[in-house]
């Protein structure tokens, strides 16, 4: 019993709920005849602490471990009185640890809520697809070099094509079928040269010159990056 009381002793709230009691009783009691009611006593504000977080498993079981030393220390208490000291001296150390968890554990307000999950960027939109001049629109361009009768101007038209489409090694090699100078030839295959999407079948350009020095300069234009 003594250890109980012990307890008792340690939670101010049973002590403070007791010492209520009477005021209320009292109030309930009819006042004597030509006396006003009486007001009941201003009570003081409730308490207001810190806020904080603990381990709620830990709190837990040295909590049971507590209850546990102090039914024991009731049991002994009477017959081994050693005993029973050191029993209830284990429990009174089992709640100054209880304290100092909640001494030593963070305001609510300071723990960091978990990151919230940052939206994924959308996927870049996919390259666009590059082909080289249609069939159609290159018959035309080819047409329209065909009636050029100088071949300043035919590269003129060339140069316009070359700004939005691109070409096969075999489509070059019909457009240097309009030139008969070598000269003029180079000039258009170092203008379609960036537009080139086959660039590794350019061996197929050299039927269209005879000299091997033109052939030359052919595989040099070819070979620029």
């Amino acid at each position: 019993m003594k250890a109980l009381t012990l307890a008792l002793a340690l939670l101010t709230a049973t002590t403070s709920l007791a010492a209520n009691e009477p005021q209320g009783a009292e109030l309930r009691r009819p006042p004597p005849p030509g006396r006003p009611m009486p007001q009941p006593a201003p009570q003081p504000p409730p308490r207001t602490g810190t806020l904080v977080v603990v381990d709620r498993d830990e709190l837990n079981a040295r909590l049971a471990r507590l209850e546990r030393l102090l039914e024991e220390a009731e049991e002994r208490m009477d017959g081994r009185g050693g005993n029973g000291r050191n029993k209830v001296r284990k429990a009174q150390e089992t709640l100054d640890s209880v304290q100092q968890l909640v001494a030593e554990a963070p305001p609510l307000g300071a723990v960091t809520p978990a990151p919230r999950p940052q939206p994924q960027p959308p996927p870049p939109p996919p390259a666009p697809v590059v082909r080289p001049m249609p069939d159609g629109p290159f018959k035309r361009l080819n047409e329209a070099v065909a009636r050029e009768s100088f071949a300043e101007d035919k590269m003129r038209i060339i140069s316009l094509a070359a700004g939005d489409n691109y070409f096969l090694i075999s489509q070059v090699a019909e457009l240097l079928n309009h030139f008969p100078f070598s000269q003029d030839k180079l000039t258009a295959v170092r203008e379609l040269k960036p537009r080139i999407l086959d660039p590794e079948n350019g061996y197929q350009l050299y039927s269209a010159f005879s000299f091997s020095s033109d052939k030359k300069r052919l595989q040099d234009i070819l070979s620029q990056r």
